[in-house]
């Protein structure tokens, strides 16, 4: 870490020492408690020196600039930052399936994903809460939180695995004293997505200053909404062919991609049943009507994408699921320092948190089921156009059962307690930290066993309905109560819960970190004193994942019949393998600060900085990490830095040992040109090793004596990680099978009932199996730009800030056959969709007067071309790039004068309710919202009042 004299604002910690005037100045903003400090430690280095100006760029965010843009909470407010992109909230997932484990608030840095920027709790390391290995920073106690330093480079080698990307480490305020809390109200301007927070803590200085304690007991509270309260969301929007009987798949450029609403799905129906494929040509594609009889399908408008119409009969999605996820939060934290003796001081340290989610998703489907001749719930005209031996498949959206309900909640909690030493000049401390995180999902869905069993209904010999299973096999569905979904409205509500079950899954993550380390001068030079830092570290980690839909455990399917293919497991939608795993890595390391020049003709300042680690894992053995970088000062105003490393991110417990993973998904087949449903498995690979990245920064820091309370930065970065680990997507295996013509390896994933050589759609695919590899290369470039300035105006005081992020390059290769495809500039919508605009940037003014204070963010968000990607004709879009966006947020607040020093604030967000620019998503028409979800606000302008204290 450097001890620095700092400007607070959300900007680099430059290499400026502010003047008398800047620091005067600070205490007038907001964060005026905190200004007081003038030598603070910034993360990005163990090497502590006053004066010192590290070569990595850190974004230092005090928690006061960051809640006068979003009140709501740090995740959400760090996330308009411009070195962010793509990050999950419960406002910005797609995923809101169940199976993919990625919920909560996942801060994605550079965009490379949430596992590869290291997560940090005033420096500890926070252990992974979501199965896959990500940390749900709503997890992390906020009231006590000072600042939030963002290191945008590589940062393996000072702190250890998954900081390939930077880390980010939210830094508590240990010396409070006191008493502070905060109360306050938000709703947007639509009357929902009601929100509160509450919250209030303490610090105490006891035995003559000798010891110290700090807590805090905190609760937020968001209501979520419907997909139905927002333009776009009743409207049945996707992305389709514009080419209507074109030879080309939708997304060739002799069919690109266009957005209709009103669209249906015509291999399934909304709430009727249509018979897709049947033994009687005549029955095939009909749709039954109230009462069961049938007529034939109305297919509406055809489309350039097969099975995709306009209107007519068809599947969409409606609404009723949610578009943005309620979330409830709570946290609490404690701590305990006293100083033995003048040089041994001892803390303790404790953290809980509790978040909770729920949210609806979109109601469940009867996909491909067999019925039989002689079913006792058709119609008599239906009846008499089958044999003894014939059969039809259905179909159809069960909508009566609604919405699916589904809950998360993950319980955390981390210890940690430690020494810390004066030995002769050197500081040495000791640390043992104790992390575990529980993740508990359960959602409520329809058992595939007991709805075969319920759908296959007979008449008995005295004439009743009854499940067909209960007659030739007794006692294995006791209870079983035989469903109609012939025709709209059949199913009752009382047959339905007799098929309905809850999927859950328990997902345990602990960390036990073992750490000493040394800090002190070695020897002195010209310029200065040679300072290093030594240490070993020893760290346990385990995941347990239990769960009571494991597709790899047999379901009996004994007795019953007509169940699909890609449907043989316990439930409907999601099925969570269970996972077992734990590793222990060993670890020494060693950071040193040299100087060279100090107060010299063109050289007032040059300093080198270099770190090493040696890493061992139990799983894959061992592995180097190092960085040196280098700071130049060739006068006091002007510094240049520069830094090059070696970073890693081991693979996570579940990529290494996850069981077999499995869930439906909708999916266009190019070899059978057919749309349908498709089971999709995954699982773990124990031979995994850790990725690679190589980050280059080089950039240039400016503090003009001329131009007091000015300050500016521009940092060039460069980021490559080879061997990165990644599960070749479904289409990037089916397109590279068809591209081989069935000669490619990858074809022994996809799992088809004929030869590849047939084309019909009796030939589309029941499974795809997909292999976790170090397969990928990433690579990002870009180019960050701050600035900073303070003035007087009458007797008031106007700060000006501005950050923005030039994104060059955004490189993948997802395996080594794969085109290599540059992301920057583009977007599109999907399930596993990308938005990576060239340019990101966020300007603020804040006005203070007295206890008064005006301030006002400005977001923008570049151009996005969709799709239409170099090297991948399959992207091919014939709709205009999204024109830049626009946020506003602004805060009024005025702080009195009397105890406590209350500070009434009244803040908005998306102060001007800029609506999402329409994205469609080439899938079931209505089943992704149609936008960018990581890019832009789909809540619309919100309201939030509140009053903050400090005894």
């Amino acid at each position: 870490m450097c001890g620095c004299t700092f400007v607070f604002a959300i900007t680099p910690a430059n290499a400026q020492n502010a003047d008398t005037s800047t620091r005067a100045a600070s205490t007038s903003d907001a964060d005026a408690d905190t200004s007081r400090i003038q030598d603070i430690i910034v993360t990005g280095s163990r090497v502590v020196r006053d004066g010192y100006n590290q070569p990595t760029p850190v974004t230092v965010a005090p928690t006061a600039e960051l809640q006068k843009a979003t009140p709501t909470n740090l995740a959400d407010a760090l996330n308009k930052l411009p070195q962010f992109a793509n990050s999950v909230s419960p406002a910005a997932n797609t995923q809101l399936q169940g199976n993919s484990g990625e919920h909560g608030n996942l801060l994605n840095l550079r965009g490379v994903g949430p596992t590869r920027a290291l997560i940090l709790l005033d420096g500890i390391r926070v252990p992974p809460t979501t199965f896959r290995g990500a940390v749900d920073v709503n997890t992390i106690p906020q009231l006590l939180i000072q600042r939030v330093d963002v290191v945008t480079g590589g940062a393996s080698a000072v702190y250890g695995s998954d900081a390939v990307s930077g880390a980010v480490n939210f830094v508590l305020e240990k010396k409070f004293e006191g008493l502070k809390g905060v109360a306050q109200r938000g709703i947007s301007t639509r009357g929902d997505l009601g929100n509160y927070r509450v919250g209030l803590a303490g610090g105490l200085g006891f035995a003559g200053g000798r010891g110290h304690v700090i807590a805090s007991l905190e609760r937020f509270s968001s209501e979520g909404i419907k997909r139905s309260a927002r333009i776009y969301g009743d409207d049945a929007y996707a992305a389709v062919g514009s080419v209507v009987g074109s030879t080309d798949a939708p997304g060739r450029a002799g069919n690109p991609f266009i957005f209709l609403p009103n669209l249906r799905f015509a291999t399934n129906d909304f709430n009727n049943g249509i018979i897709l494929t049947s033994t009687v040509p005549s029955l095939a594609n009909s749709i039954f009507l109230p009462g069961g009889a049938v007529r034939p399908f109305q297919r509406g408008a055809p489309t350039g994408t097969p099975g995709t119409n306009v209107g007519g009969d068809g599947l969409y999605i409606p609404g009723s699921n949610q578009l943005i996820a309620p979330l409830t939060t709570t946290q609490g934290y404690g701590q305990l320092s006293y100083d033995l003796t003048e040089t041994l001081t001892a803390h303790a340290q404790g953290s809980y948190s509790r978040s909770v989610t729920s949210y609806d998703t979109q109601a469940q489907s009867v996909l491909g089921f067999r019925f039989f001749s002689g079913n006792a719930f058709l119609d008599p005209s239906v009846q008499a156009r089958l044999g003894p031996n014939d059969s039809f498949t259905v179909f159809r959206f069960i909508d009566e059962q609604g919405p699916i309900p589904t809950n998360e909640a993950t319980n955390a909690y981390l210890v940690n307690g430690g020494l810390e030493w004066q030995l002769g000049g050197w500081n040495v401390t000791a640390d043992y930290t104790h992390g575990n995180s529980v993740t508990k999902f359960a959602q409520t869905q329809i058992e595939i066993p007991k709805l075969a069993a319920a759908l296959d209904a007979v008449r008995a010999p005295n004439g009743s309905i009854v499940c067909r299973v209960t007659l030739t096999n007794p006692g294995l569905y006791p209870g079983c109560v035989p469903i109609n979904v012939f025709g709209a409205g059949t199913p009752t509500t009382d047959a339905l819960q007799t098929v309905l079950g809850v999927s859950r899954y328990r997902a345990s993550n602990t960390t036990d970190d073992f750490v000493v380390s040394a800090r002190g001068d070695l020897v002195e030079l010209p310029a200065g004193v040679v300072t290093v830092a030594i240490g070993a570290q020893y760290r346990r980690q385990k995941l347990n994942l239990t769960s009571n839909s494991d597709p790899s455990v047999a379901i009996d399917f004994t007795g019953l019949r007509g169940i699909p293919a890609n449907r043989m497991t316990r439930f409907n939608n999601t099925n969570v393998g269970s996972a077992f795993g734990k590793l222990n890595v060993k670890e020494a390391f060693a950071e040193a600060q040299v100087p060279i020049f100090k107060g010299q003709p063109f050289a007032e300042e040059l300093s080198l900085n270099g770190a090493f680690r040696l890493t061992d894992y139990s799983t894959s053995g061992s592995v180097n990490t190092w960085k040196i970088g280098a700071v130049y000062k060739p006068v006091q105003d002007i510094m240049f830095r520069v830094t090059r490393s070696r970073d890693i991110r081991a693979p996570s417990l579940f990529e290494l040992f996850a069981g077999i993973q499995t869930a439906p998904v909708n999916f266009n087949d190019p070899h059978t040109g057919t749309p349908g449903s498709i089971r999709q498995f995954s699982g773990g690979n124990p031979d995994l090793t850790p990725e690679t990245g190589d980050t280059f920064a080089a950039g240039i820091v400016l503090s003009p004596s001329f131009f007091s309370g000015f300050n500016a930065s521009i940092d060039y970065y460069d980021l490559k990680i080879d061997g990165a680990i990644a599960t070749q997507g479904l289409n990037d295996v089916v397109n590279e099978c068809e591209t081989s013509g069935g000669t490619s390896p990858t074809c022994s994933l996809i799992d088809r009932p004929l030869p590849f050589s047939d084309r019909s759609p009796a030939n589309y695919p029941t499974s795809v199996s997909l292999i976790t590899q170090n397969i990928s290369v990433l690579k990002t470039s870009g180019i960050d730009v701050a600035l900073s300035y303070r003035m007087s105006v009458g007797s008031g005081e106007v700060t000006l800030r501005g950050s923005m992020n030039y994104l060059r390059r955004y490189i993948s290769q997802t395996n080594s056959v794969a085109p290599v495809i540059d992301y920057a500039g583009h977007g599109v919508n999907s399930q596993t969709g990308y938005a990576f605009p060239k340019v990101r940037s966020t300007i603020s003014i804040n006005y203070a007067n007295g206890g008064f204070t005006a301030f006002a963010q400005e977001s923008i968000i570049g151009k996005v071309k969709i799709g239409n990607l170099e090297n991948d004709p399959t992207t091919s879009y014939a709709v205009p790039a999204v024109k830049p966006v626009f946020y506003t947020d602004a805060t009024l607040s005025y702080k009195f004068d009397t105890a406590g020093s209350p500070e009434l604030f009244l803040t908005a967000t998306n102060l001007f309710d800029r609506k999402p620019p329409l994205v469609a998503a080439a899938a079931a028409p209505g089943l992704l919202y149609p936008t960018l979800f990581t890019l832009y606000d789909v809540g619309g302008r919100t309201m939030t009042a509140g009053v903050r204290f400090r005894f």
